[in-house]
């Protein structure tokens, strides 16, 4: 693989390349697992066995057919060998780790130019940790403490900026922002999860700011990148923390199309995030049960609504437009007919935001694999929602849910009529064309992995073309997220 060009996109079409891309992530996860221990722990410690092993694997794998390996820091993104690595949300803490390690360490990279042992890797830690005690810190320096140590299997690189043309560093400019957004609105969640004791400790003014960003995205639509994409990404072993972001990106990408103002958008989406807050008071014994919940459990599981009201409530003297909120949670399960829960004496119509934050939440839970759930595929989800418009949903907005998101969604895996897999990048805003978005052909007919490439199905040289369905994007080994925005 040359290193004289940084590549841009989605993860290179050969199994090989692919495996390639997944070793080099795993190192620099194991990485920022070692480094984090070496404050905590003496390197002798036997925390450090695990992680060791693994990081020495996955090099000695990567080097059977590399030469060497440059594990690079562009910017503020990840490269190995010229290949950007294109991050994943399982693993944004670990990113993030890495890149403040080394810039605090003066450093752009690490080199390696054979496996090293685990008394290298050892002298590694001891280095990095060294070497941020200096006044100003550099990658020389680095150096001279590794050969110092006697270890030479790798090496320090120099930091280096991003060189790549003005559009193509937007895109991933645009693209990072959009991930630290989502983790940002991630953190916050689980940290309400985890101090939920005092409503004051529900972080209202962090709550707004993590909102705010998402609504600036919602207006940075186009040219490959769309916020509602971002509610591919799938949460399997956190459904309930990745589920509230998630309703809150559609919420406010669907609320963006229908043309809500930046305010309304912002009230909108903090709506969605708050809706699912009563969850906090419910057992976890019961929120992440693997099977399906008995009456008694399901009846629990209901009153999640008005434990959100009672958690809400207090926050009405610091912010009054917590009351929006509040019946946002009330409402979400109330139906469009009334006929849902809980059963209230007052305040039985839905307000505008429950009824768009019902439909990005079923929308949501239903394209979301779980253990007691058979997921639904994209299209089967606009199916259902279309069968209960009317009773469970104010079938005004499911029509325009369905023309604004589409009949195949962003992040959909679809067969194309020439038996490629593509994976949907935008919708169509043409009502009479929802069913030809632009895609990124991933496979070619054989279904064998390619260099993903972009096609407009409206296009006329893309006749032949054409989506037959949805499919499990998981069935082909695919990650329809890091396709989709």
């Amino acid at each position: 693989m040359s290193t004289a060009v940084l590549e841009r996109g989605p993860e290179a079409a050969t199994h090989e390349s692919r495996l390639f891309a997944s070793l080099a992530r795993e190192l620099l996860h194991q990485l920022s697992i070692l480094i984090r221990n070496s404050y905590l722990h003496p390197l002798s410690n036997a925390v450090f066995v695990e992680p060791l092993t693994r990081a020495q694997n996955a090099t000695e794998h990567i080097l059977e057919v590399e030469r060497s390996l440059k594990l690079e820091l562009v910017g503020a993104e990840f490269f190995a060998n010229g290949k950007h690595l294109r991050m994943e949300i399982r693993s944004l803490h670990a990113y993030r780790y890495m890149r403040e390690e080394l810039t605090r360490a003066g450093l752009g990279g690490l080199e390696f130019g054979g496996a090293p042992s685990r008394a290298a890797l050892s002298g590694l830690l001891q280095a990095l940790r060294d070497v941020r005690s200096k006044p100003d810190p550099d990658v020389e320096t680095f150096n001279e403490m590794l050969v110092s140590q006697g270890i030479h299997a790798f090496r320090g690189l120099p930091p280096r900026e991003a060189s790549l043309e003005p559009g193509r560093q937007a895109a991933i400019g645009r693209r990072q922002r959009a991930i630290q957004a989502y983790e940002q609105v991630l953190d916050f969640i689980r940290d309400s999860m985890m101090n939920h004791e005092s409503p004051a400790q529900i972080d209202l003014r962090r709550a707004k700011r993590s909102v705010q960003r998402l609504v600036d995205l919602s207006f940075e639509e186009g040219e490959g990148f769309s916020l509602a994409g971002m509610a591919a990404i799938k949460g399997h072993d956190s459904y309930t923390f990745n589920h509230m972001v998630n309703v809150c990106i559609l919420a406010i990408a669907f609320g963006q199309r229908l043309g809500l103002k930046r305010r309304d958008l912002a009230r909108l989406g903090l709506g969605a995030l708050y809706h699912d807050m009563g969850k906090l008071h419910i057992p976890l014994e019961i929120l992440n049960k693997p099977a399906t919940l008995t009456e008694e459990e399901w009846a629990v599981m209901g009153n999640h609504t008005v434990y959100a009201a009672r958690t809400l409530f207090p926050l009405i003297e610091q912010d009054p437009d917590t009351i929006t909120r509040i019946l946002a949670a009330l409402q979400h399960h109330l139906n469009y007919d009334g006929s849902g829960y809980p059963k209230l004496r007052i305040l039985k119509t839905q307000s505008l935001i429950a009824r768009i934050i019902a439909i990005a939440d079923t929308f949501d839970a239903m394209t979301t694999k779980r253990l007691y759930q058979r997921r639904f595929l994209p299209d089967e989800a606009m199916k259902a929602l279309v069968e209960m418009a009317g009773m469970r949903y104010d079938p005004v907005l499911v029509k325009a849910f369905i023309n604004c998101m589409g009949v195949f969604p962003v992040g959909s895996a679809v067969l194309l009529t020439t038996g490629e897999i593509a994976v949907v990048i935008e919708s169509n805003a043409d009502p009479d064309r929802v069913h030809q978005p632009r895609v990124r052909v991933v496979t070619d007919a054989a279904q064998q992995a390619i260099q993903p490439a972009e096609a407009d199905l409206t296009a006329p040289a893309e006749a032949q073309r054409q989506i037959v369905r949805c499919v499990d994007a998981e069935e082909f080994g695919i990650n329809a997220a890091s396709y989709a925005f």
